[in-house]
């Protein structure tokens, strides 16, 4: 096996979760999702586009021989809360016409693996491998106590323990306990950091938004004073200026608006 995970920052490039050869015949391209993406095709296109300029020389592209490359196999290991009923995505369910002979297609399978305890909804691939049943479960403590907590670190630490104590991954959790709490903390999908920026986007609106009520109500209360003093708009028009430091083509326009 021959490790092929693309190495770029996170956020500044192209990064994918893992990617490997295997007996130097088969590409397997593989991205974790705790989030619905639909655009998975898309994104492993740019993986698989990325994976084979670094293993083909240049050069062989211009020759005359056939250059023979692995066999890609494109997947998505899903872990999210909410239902996929999707097995596999396509990139050709993103076309905007009818694609002809000579276009292209990515089909990438979705391999779900969230923790269903207590449901009748054990995975096949959960039940033929202890330790990805053991790592899905570790995955679903630690949204359930993050729920409760809301603590990332706190999650974790609790997660954790319960796994040792019902001796899920019980021996590697004891000898790598501080290893896997810091690669559990510091793993972040791309789908979270997306998350994050638009709800702070989000807070930064409805912060200048909150912000541009207050300078509104100053500016409506100040045209409103000049009018009853029978100032003019002319002077209006300056003291908005002086007074709330703006230009002259935004007073005008608030002038326009609340002159009674």
């Amino acid at each position: 096996m021959e490790f092929t995970t693309l190495e770029d920052s996170l956020y500044a490039g192209l990064k994918n979760d893992l990617g490997f050869i295997i007996d130097e015949k088969f590409l397997v391209l593989s991205e974790a999702q705790s989030t619905i993406n639909n655009n998975m095709p898309l994104r492993q296109l740019e993986y698989i586009s990325r994976t084979y300029e670094k293993l083909v020389p240049t050069e062989n592209l211009y020759g005359e021989s056939n250059t023979r490359i692995p066999v890609p196999e494109l997947f998505v290991v899903y872990t999210g809360k909410k239902k996929w009923n999707a097995s596999e995505l396509r990139l050709s369910d993103s076309f905007l016409g009818i694609a002809p002979e000579n276009s292209l297609e990515v089909v990438v399978k979705i391999v779900k693996m969230k923790y269903n305890k207590g449901e009748n909804e054990t995975l096949e691939i959960l039940e033929r491998s202890e330790k990805l049943n053991g790592y899905s479960t570790l995955q679903e403590y630690i949204r359930q106590f993050r729920e409760k907590d809301g603590e990332l670190g706190t999650a974790i630490d609790k997660a954790v323990r319960q796994c040792i104590r019902e001796g899920v991954l019980k021996e590697f959790l004891e000898k790598n306990s501080p290893e896997v709490k810091r690669m559990l903390f510091n793993e972040i999908t791309s789908e979270e950091f997306a998350e994050i920026r638009a709800k702070e986007a989000a807070q930064k609106a409805s912060e200048e938004s909150y912000k541009e009520g207050i300078k509104e109500g100053k500016v409506i209360s100040l045209i409103e004073t000049c009018q009853e003093f029978g100032l003019s708009q002319k002077d209006t028009l300056s003291k908005l200026m002086n007074k709330l430091s703006m230009s002259k083509e935004k007073a005008e326009a608030y002038v326009a608006k609340f002159w009674k």
